[in-house]
């Protein structure tokens, strides 16, 4: 196989592109691991896709030359040992053992073939439906709808013969665990694959339309993961809140096995014993999803009108799909990865915006209980015991005792007991806590418990599904939110949460009040989820007790401390991995923390990373050390509440904002410091004179209200009301506008970066992570991670601006420290930097700059 120097693009490539083609080609082609770096704007999603998939096309060529030439070859050596004159004996062993190698090779070249007469048959359904269009469907879809609604009756309307407690009774473990007597799908050959990964829905969908305006569009097949959320169009399971229940109820529906009794029930109801759009007409579907590129809505819109499951579909489409769309959670978590019917096997692994790769994966697998979480469950899982103690087996009996044991020992290291009220005040003023595993369990004396058994009960026996179902059918005091009829309690707890300081001693604290809703009713998810990081490797993980004012309010969390352990299976099985992102230095971290951690070879390991498609004269980045009236600029801690220099911050925006057209957005450390901030400037009339300039905007607090503000900043720019010439939008570094939104043209004319976004140090895990890489990477690993924290916050919001290859913007950075840290900043900044010890320097540099750009705009109008 030979490198290709051109590659099919949907226009003439940049330079860089085609360089960035070619070395993605080579890395897939010798099966390595890979970090690319492709600033934002450059074209990178496109770059990626055309450079994946000309290689994953010539693969697939190569492949079946491969295996036409050894059988060319075989045969050739075949007539040569039947023409021979050699002894007969020998020659007939010889024969024997080509024909044996022959017909291996005939097989795996069979599979391909058949492989590819299933996925042209499944087109060829969909092509001759849409001719017919919809006449012969019309009374397959009445049937099947009337299948539906007689289906609802299951979930939604119990025959008042039935008994509603058979329902809510623990699952027979026996039958759950015997998979062996389930039928047995044709295994289906699989040929190579791309899977590509993104952190969010909204990025997978914007990849798709980039994959849609491809050369590959019409020639490649493509199929989006999602979750049962996603796809789920049964509304009596999608109405459950929780993603863990929606996925529980659809398993439990899916259940194949019905007793002869049951089955006489079920004819007698005219109900059916699953959901009504399983299986549907999922060929239909499939088919659908590879005869032409979709993403999520239109797949589940298609899945509507054929009344049939998007979910499955989707997952039964894998085999034949050239390229799979999954989130990080599908990928990065192996239990969901497995579940998902995803296999890395010698498939290709692409991770996009995989610059913050680590803490990704460290989040998604930290989890945080509460002493309100434990309180609740013991007493859900009491009452449930209670209820049903004659009708339980003895196993059980036994396994729904230690799992009372271990939340009562849970309890214990708030000093509570089963007894507490959730709203009980804690006397004594404890510090947080920090354990090992084994110590934890230890102290908390649950290591007697086999915590890999009972959870295999608790996943066995669909115990949280029938406790879940149990509070909702009986007394709604179960209910954690109408528990307590005063209003002190669960109301105090979550305003205390919505109003805690986000620079605690505690971080990624739960802040989502819905989330915590959640948790709060369903206390069983958020208690399985952390007895399963019980499991881990003591080294590769803390767990860290902080005492609140309340039993209630007090935390358990696990923090997982070497991505790397959730890693490892990647790296061995798939034949390349590429993480991409727009910044992804220093690439150190992922090389040492990620890659060689998780046992990958150092030889095995490439990195690239090209520059800017941009030219110098579109972009000026400088550094700020003195205000307009030579107060020095260093927005560190000690200097938070420092009164003038918040006003010399106030002095350098006015003078900005008169020099700069249209937007400007404004990035602040914290939300914190921004409050103090905006408040500091509107009380000394500050913001008032930027109102004549600009409409003033806030990053909202609310995720829902992104979009409106969003959407008014926008038009306030291109449709400035005079004398205002455009837009300021204040934001918080590593919020929700600082990564994965675009400021291109009008929108970000500046981006004006205020201190620098150092993590707490104080945090207790942050000391803990330091002290953890320290000791496991290497010594100075732990403070190299702590300064990169801050400049990989800072850089993702200088990518926020130069969107494509037109485009201009100045990056302004008002902080003494970024002077010694002009080498963390990506490289095209770093080619147009300026360090301004003058404030009146950078004013008219940046004035010149955009004059220089009005000038230009005139004389082509």
């Amino acid at each position: 196989m030979e490198s290709p120097e051109e590659f099919p693009f949907p226009f003439p490539p940049y330079p860089i592109q085609n360089q960035f083609m070619k070395e993605l080609y080579e890395c897939l082609k010798n099966a390595k691991l890979g970090i690319f770096e492709s600033p934002t704007g450059t074209g990178k999603s496109m770059s990626i896709i055309c450079g994946a998939l000309k290689w994953l096309l010539d693969y697939k060529e190569f492949q079946r030359n491969e295996l036409n030439t050894a059988i060319s070859e075989l045969d050739e050596k075949i007539k040569e040992c039947i023409n021979s004159s050699d002894n007969w004996f020998s020659v007939q062993t010889q024969q024997i053992e080509l024909n044996t190698e022959r017909q291996i090779i005939q097989a795996k070249l069979n599979s391909i073939l058949q492989y590819e007469r299933k996925k042209d048959t499944l087109k060829e359904v969909i092509e001759k439906m849409n001719k017919k269009k919809q006449s012969q469907n019309h009374t397959v879809l009445n049937s099947i709808k009337n299948k539906v609604e007689a289906g609802n009756v299951l979930i939604n309307k119990i025959d008042e013969n039935e008994s509603i407690e058979e329902n809510l009774l623990l699952e027979d473990i026996q039958d759950s665990e015997s998979s062996e007597d389930e039928e047995k799908e044709e295994e289906i050959y699989e040929s190579t694959k791309i899977f590509f990964c993104s952190r969010t829905h909204s990025q997978l969908s914007q990849f798709i339309g980039e994959l849609k305006k491809s050369p590959y569009s019409k020639t490649v097949s493509a199929v989006s993961l999602a979750s049962r959320q996603n796809y789920c169009i049964n509304k009596s399971v999608k109405k459950l809140k929780h993603l863990n229940l929606i996925n529980e109820c659809c398993l439990q529906l899916q259940r194949k096995k019905v007793t002869v009794k049951d089955e006489k029930d079920i004819k007698r109801k005219k109900v059916t014993n699953n959901c009504p759009f399983m299986p549907g007409n999922q060929d239909l579907l499939i088919g659908e999803a590879l005869i032409q590129i979709q993403d999520v809505e239109e797949i589940v819109q298609k899945a509507e009108n054929l009344k049939t499951c998007g979910y499955y579909a989707s997952r039964k489409a894998i085999p034949y799909s050239q390229i799979i769309l999954v989130p990080y959670n599908t990928i990065l978590h192996k239990n969901t990865r497995i579940s998902s019917g995803i296999n890395l096997k010698g498939n290709v692994l692409i991770i996009d915006e995989a610059h913050n790769l680590l803490e990704a994966i460290e989040r998604m697998h930290s989890v945080m209980i509460t002493g309100r979480n434990l309180l609740h469950c013991y007493s859900q899982l009491s009452q449930y015991q209670k209820r049903f103690q004659n009708l339980f087996s003895a196993k059980s009996v036994l396994n729904l005792s230690q799992l009372s044991f271990c939340l009562k020992k849970l309890l214990t290291v708030f000093g509570a007991t089963t007894k507490s009220n959730s709203d009980d005040v804690i006397d004594a003023v404890t510090p947080p806590k920090l354990y090992k595993i084994e110590e934890f369990e230890i102290t908390t004396e649950i290591d007697t418990v086999n915590i890999f058994e009972l959870l295999k009960f608790i996943k066995n026996s669909r115990l949280s599904h029938k406790l879940q179902g149990f509070v909702e059918q009986n007394d709604v005091n179960l209910k954690i939110h109408k528990h307590n009829t005063e209003t002190r309690g669960v109301k105090q707890f979550l305003n205390s949460i919505k109003t805690k300081s986000t620079e605690a001693n505690i971080s990624d604290t739960v802040t989502d009040t819905t989330l915590d809703e959640e948790q709060s009713n369903n206390p069983i998810i958020a208690i399985i989820s952390f007895l399963e990081c019980l499991q881990s490797c003591c080294t590769d993980g803390r767990i860290f007790v902080i005492p609140g004012s309340t039993i209630g309010q007090s935390i358990i969390k696990f923090l997982l401390l070497n991505p790397a352990a959730h890693f490892h299976d990647i790296v061995r099985d798939a034949r390349a991995v590429i993480l991409a992102g727009g910044t992804m230095a220093p690439m150190n971290e992922f090389t040492e923390q990620l890659f060689i951690a998780a046992g990958a070879i150092p030889e095995r390991i490439i990195t690239f990373s090209c520059d800017h498609v941009i030219s110098r004269e579109n972009i000026v980045c400088s550094i700020i050390t003195h205000g307009p009236t030579g107060i020095e600029f260093e927005f560190n801690f000690q200097n938070r509440q420092n009164v003038k220099l918040m006003d010399e911050l106030g002095r350098a925006l006015l003078n900005l904002c008169n020099v700069i057209p249209a937007g400007i957005v404004v990035f602040l450390p914290s939300y914190n410091f921004e409050e103090l901030v905006y408040k500091h400037l509107e009380k000394s009339g500050v913001i008032a004179k930027l109102s004549l300039k600009k409409h003033i905007f806030r990053e909202p607090k609310l995720t829902s209200q992104v979009n409106e503000i969003l959407k008014q900043y926008s038009l306030h720019v291109k449709r400035p009301q005079s004398p205002r010439n455009g837009s300021l939008l204040f934001s918080v570094v590593g919020g929700k506008l600082s990564e994965g939104l675009n400021f291109s043209d009008d929108l970000g004319r500046c981006v004006i970066v205020v201190g620098m976004p150092y993590p707490n140090i104080k945090s207790l895990e942050l000391q803990e992570k330091i002290k953890y890489l320290k000791e496991n990477v290497k010594s100075d690993a732990g403070q190299s991670f702590y300064e990169n924290s801050c400049m990989k916050a800072v850089n993702q919001c200088i990518g926020r601006a130069i969107r494509h290859i037109n485009d201009y913007s100045t990056v302004i950075l008002l902080d003494k420290r970024y002077t010694c840290k002009t080498k963390a900043l990506p490289h095209w900044i770093q080619r147009t930097l300026i360090i301004h010890n003058n404030f009146g320097s950078m004013i008219g540099t940046v004035a010149k700059f955009f004059n220089k750009k009005k000038n230009k705009t005139h004389k082509k109008e």
